[in-house]
């Protein structure tokens, strides 16, 4: 059975009250085959999260935005978690899934809403190699509307983004298993006109690691032979010609 782990029951021992604010906790969570470390007081509009096997997701209550006769507004959160693979298991990527509802009550067609922000990988044990990036974006345009009073109701959207470990990462052995996973979000609501109104909101954010194990020594030295004998019989065959 899966463990599942909430943030909201971790003790935090050491944490102080310094002029009236909470000092910062880093907080460690651990899932099936990795474990996620990220500072307590940046989660932000995300909330408090939680762990499933090697999913971390945030159910947030306030990561929302209106607009009605007010122009483009936009509310954004950006959070950062650091993830280390256990002992025999390597990361190979990260998917992120997010839903919400929202609403356009439009009378002149001056109204929407979108979801935007950036899913974005850091190998720890090699920083300064570029980070591989996937943008955050809805299947279709964010269109729907309704009316008010009579009828109104909200509807549902998903977005997703994915991004796959590079070959080469690792540092020097080769073998990634330490990244900082950065997610960056983008809510926008815009309303020109008095009569109409924009409004989206965020319910959950869930972010999967993929892992897989990294071979025994054994594999590697197999493998190696096969291309030697690959490159062998490949000679030998040009020889023949």
């Amino acid at each position: 059975m899966i463990a599942l782990k909430s943030f909201n029951s971790l003790v935090f021992a050491g944490a102080m009250l310094v002029t009236g604010s909470a000092v910062a906790v880093p907080v460690t969570l651990s899932g099936t085959t990795v474990s996620f470390t990220f500072d307590s007081a940046l989660a932000g509009l995300f909330g408090a999260p939680t762990v499933s096997g090697d999913s971390i997701f945030f159910t947030p209550t306030n990561f929302k935005v209106f607009s009605s006769n007010e122009g483009f507004k936009q509310v954004s959160q950006t959070f950062n978690i650091a993830v280390t693979a256990n002992a025999g298991f390597q990361i190979a990527g990260a998917n992120l899934t997010e839903s919400g509802d929202y609403y356009n009550i439009n009378i002149s067609g001056l109204e929407g809403v979108a979801v935007s922000g950036q899913l974005r990988l850091i190998d720890l044990e090699a920083p300064f190699t570029p980070a591989v990036t996937s943008a955050i974006s809805t299947p279709a345009p964010l269109t729907a509307t309704t009316t008010f009073p009579a009828g109104f109701a909200t509807t549902n959207w998903t977005a997703l983004s994915s991004v796959a470990v590079p070959m080469g990462w690792g540092g020097q052995d080769g073998i990634p298993t330490a990244v900082n996973v950065t997610i960056q979000n983008i809510l926008v609501a815009s309303s020109l006109n008095a009569s109409s109104a924009a409004f989206i909101e965020k319910k959950f954010a869930g972010l999967d690691i993929v892992t897989t194990p990294i071979p025994e020594p054994q594999t590697y030295a197999l493998f190696l032979a096969g291309l030697g004998l690959i490159g062998f019989m490949a000679r030998r065959r040009m020889g023949a010609l």
